[in-house]
Order: C-alpha cells, then structure tokens, then sequence
C-alpha cells in the first residue's frame, strides 16, 4: 500500500529522520577508520598501502551489494533492507574490533562494506516515496547531512576515545550503536513497506541508454573522489607529510566539515531555485581547483582550503540525487541508483585512497591531490559537449 505523501517541513523532517539516523551511523561506521588509521598502523605495524586497503575491502563489498540490493528489497522490502543493513553493519564492527591480523580486518571491512551497500537504494526509494517532488530538493538535503555529520563527528569521536580508549574500543562502541538503531528503526522507521525493484535487464538496459545517467555518474564519481577518497588519506597526509600535530589535525578536519553540514542545505535550495546544471556545474569546478590546493598550499593557506574544500565537495550530493530522480521514473529510480553509486563508491571510497596511500608511501600525499584536482577539472572538457537536461 502506498504511504500518505507528507506536505510541511515538520512532516518531512519527522518521517526523514529515522531514515537519517541509520545513514549516519552505517556511515560512520565506514569513515571512523579515517582519523583511527595512524593509531591502527602503530598498533598493527601496518604500512601505508596495507592500511588503505581496508577502503579498498570497504568499497569491494558495498559496490556487488548495491548493485544485487533490489534482490533483497525485493523480498523484505525496503524497510526491511534498511533494517538488515544497520544490523550487519554493528556485527561487522564487532568482528572488526577482535581482529589482529590483516587479512582478518580485511574480511571484516568486506562485510561492513555488504551492510552498508543495502541501504541508500531502499533509503532513497523510502524517501521519494514519501515526500512530494517539489520538496525534494529539500528532504534529499536533509537526509545527506546524515553522511555529512558523519564526517564531522568521526575525527571528533576518534580523538575523545582515544584519549581514555584505544581504536578497538571506539569501535566496539560504534557496533553496538549501529545495533541499538537498527532496533529503533524497526519500532519507529516509517515508510518503506513495500518491495523493490530488481535490477532486471530490461530496467538496466533502460537506465544506461540514457546520457543524464552517464554525465551523472562522471561527475558524482570525481566529486565523491574529492570528498570522500580525500578525506580517508587526509590525516595520514597532515601528520606524517605536512608534521602537524594529530589533536590539532582531528579537531580541524571535524570542525571542517561543519561548513559542508550547512552547505547542503543551500546547495538544495540553489538547486530549486536556479536548476540543477547550473549549480552542479559550479560546485564540480570549484571542487576540482580547491582539490588541487590541497596539494600545494602553504601550511597558512592549507588550513583554509581545509575548510572550505568539504563545503564544496560535500553540497554537490543532494544535488546529483536531485538530478537522478527528476530523470528517472518512480519505476527505475532505486535502480538507477543501484547502478551507479556502487561504482562511485567503489572508485571514490576504494580505488582513489588506495590509489593515493600507495603514492603518499612512495612519493608523496601532495603529489596525489594535485592529480586529483587535475583529473576533476579535465573530466568536465567531455561532458561540456553533451547537450543533457538534468532537470
């Protein structure tokens, strides 16, 4: 049965928010391991490839999951997909926290990655289903700031714990959170009570044939990379690289994200108020140029684009969702994003710090933003010859 579509802001936030608690835990989940990776390669003798790894095993069991997620919506429906992927998230933690060995945190990192490659589908297909289109815009940009206090908190959670606990106590706390909001979600979760849609080939076939998905999924790709792919190297690269303090280093990229937490919303509503292209199209140059900062900026100039790097980068998700669901039907939207972010991830939140550890260990973390920011900027020179409406 189709749910009562929700008019006011109130409505909105009321039925959103369940839906944002367990983005923002399962998400957490993933980038607590960021600000925890020196304390691991200390206390596990790891170097820096071996450490960016573990995005790697991340982003290997969240992209196949994403992609098979219809499967299970399918037959427990959406809510019930949510339900099981902040569970398997808080049981995957656990695992993590009892393991020594490399190979053992990989699997862990594996299955936490399977937990949190259930939800976002069935999220957004619970959430557009809910809300009227014209407020979109809006509970889209509500529901990312759970990803995005995510950001902002885990430095800050990673450095209080560890001042009276090591990484494995932080995370065994953050397992048994993600377990205590999945049995909230399931008293209190609203909405989503109805099956999904399996990736068939005749709803693949359809999403892939249009441009919009592809121009979507370039841009989000890179500006994910900028985002997330950066953040997870980013404090290895501060302290080791540019031998800043880690208190300062945790407290500055927690606070940094604060700018990206309020950004979201006004990307939103830009996005309402002067179309899609047109902000997407600003915020993928700004993110490629600060991206490239990064890499070159005095020590002065570095905390500044610290920042304001997050703030950009950040404020183009809600936007690309914006455009994937004013370009897809009610029918193929979860699809399509079943599709797509999987890859993204899987490049952004896997490839790209691997990537980047790999040269930070052999060259150096300067060297990697700076390609980066390049690489960001020359992506736009093809899409600028697609003639595509986004909105």
């Amino acid at each position: 049965m189709r749910e009562n579509k929700l008019h006011s802001i109130s409505d909105i936030l009321r039925v959103v928010f369940p839906l944002v608690l367990v983005i923002f835990f399962t998400f957490l989940a993933r980038v607590i391991f960021s600000p925890l990776l020196v304390p691991m390669e200390v206390d596990l003798h790891l170097s820096h490839t071996s450490a960016g790894s573990l995005f790697f095993f991340i982003s290997l069991g969240y992209a196949p999951t994403m992609l098979c997620s219809g499967f299970v919506s399918g037959r427990i429906t959406h809510y019930g997909a949510i339900l099981l992927s902040a569970t398997i998230c808080g049981l995957a933690l656990l695992l993590i926290s009892f393991n020594s060995r490399l190979v053992g945190l990989q699997f862990g990192m594996f299955i936490l990655g399977v937990g949190a490659g259930l939800y976002f589908p069935s999220g957004m297909a619970t959430l557009t289903h809910l809300v009227e289109k014209e407020h979109w815009g809006k509970a889209i940009a509500f529901h990312e700031a759970g990803p995005n206090l995510g950001f902002v908190l885990a430095p800050i959670v990673a450095e209080l714990g560890l001042s009276f606990s090591s990484w494995r106590g932080i995370v065994v706390s953050l397992g048994f959170a993600c377990l205590v909001v999945a049995a909230i979600f399931a008293l209190f979760g609203t909405g989503g009570r109805f099956l999904g849609e399996p990736p068939r080939f005749a709803n693949v076939k359809l999403v892939c044939s249009r441009p919009s998905f592809w121009v979507i999924a370039i841009m989000l790709s890179f500006v994910a990379a900028a985002s997330m792919g950066v953040y997870s190297i980013l404090p290895v690269y501060l302290i080791s690289e540019r031998n800043m303090d880690p208190t300062l280093v945790n407290t500055v990229i927690g606070l940094s994200r604060l700018s990206g937490f309020f950004s979201l919303f006004f990307a939103g509503w830009l996005a309402d108020r002067f179309g899609v292209e047109l902000v997407m199209g600003c915020i993928y140059l700004a993110s490629g140029f600060l991206t490239m900062l990064l890499g070159f900026a005095s020590n002065g100039w570095l905390i500044f684009t610290v920042f304001l790097q997050p703030m950009v980068a950040t404020s183009f998700f809600p936007v690309s969702v914006l455009a994937l669901a004013n370009t897809e039907s009610s029918h193929t939207r979860d699809v399509a994003i079943s599709l797509m972010v999987p890859f993204v991830y899987l490049f952004a939140g896997g490839i790209v710090p691997a990537s980047m550890s790999a040269v930070g260990e052999y060259y150096k973390f300067d060297i990697g933003l700076m390609l980066m920011g390049v690489f960001i900027l020359l992506s736009l020179l093809p899409l600028m010859f697609l003639r595509v409406r986004l909105s």
